[in-house]
């Protein structure tokens, strides 16, 4: 009898002792869920060649494509490279070339603005900024710089722009380049010039 209490005992004691444990804990348990683990901002791809952007523009480009419209000097004094009809129309060789030049800077024929200018006034209308470019001048003043020669006939004619755009000045030279090459200089020559018997040929 008295093995039976004291076995009784034992057993009682050992399932108290058992229920003041606590059960065993894993770590971080109480320190709540985890945070995710940090994300770092995808970077950007690096431009491939074809998607690169050109950072030195022309500013008086970027104001051409901004107002639609070219603004273009023609000399007075020079019919056969430009003239006015009775309608008003422009017409001869410088004409056909500002309006592929219009083209190529992005806009449509139509959008570009001539001011026929009197040989006094021809270099001033560029400084002052009248028109983007003069078609036949030439430039032995340091605020102006000469693009070409687009025509060479009896003498050398040149682009007159600001020497202040220097890209301008690089990007109507490519436009001239491109107009030889691809046959719009011979075009428009056949058209006024060649019509009329004069003889040119193209700068470069």
């Amino acid at each position: 009898m008295r093995i039976r209490v004291l076995a009784a005992v034992v057993a009682a004691a050992a399932l108290l002792s058992g229920c003041g444990q606590d059960a065993p804990v894993e770590p971080n348990a109480l320190a709540g869920p985890k945070p995710p683990a940090p994300t770092t901002a995808p970077t950007s791809p690096a431009p491939s060649a074809g998607n690169s952007v050109e950072l030195d523009t022309s500013p008086t480009i970027a104001r051409i494509k901004q107002r639609r419209l070219l603004l273009v000097g023609v000399r007075e004094d020079a019919p056969q490279f430009a003239t006015r009809d009775g309608a008003g129309e422009y017409r001869g060789f410088d004409v056909e070339m500002a309006r592929d030049l219009a083209k190529r800077i992005g806009l449509d024929s139509t959008q570009v603005q001539f001011r026929r200018l009197p040989s006094t006034l021809l270099l001033d209308g560029v400084a002052a900024g009248n028109v983007d470019v003069l078609f036949g001048g030439t430039a032995d003043n340091p605020q102006l710089a000469q693009v070409g020669p687009y025509v060479i006939t009896g003498s050398e004619r040149y682009l007159v722009v600001k020497s202040d755009d220097r890209k301008l000045a690089e990007e109507l030279q490519r436009m001239l380049d491109e107009a030889v090459a691809d046959g719009s200089w011979q075009r428009a020559y056949d058209a006024t010039l060649g019509a009329a018997g004069i003889q040119a040929r193209p700068g470069s």
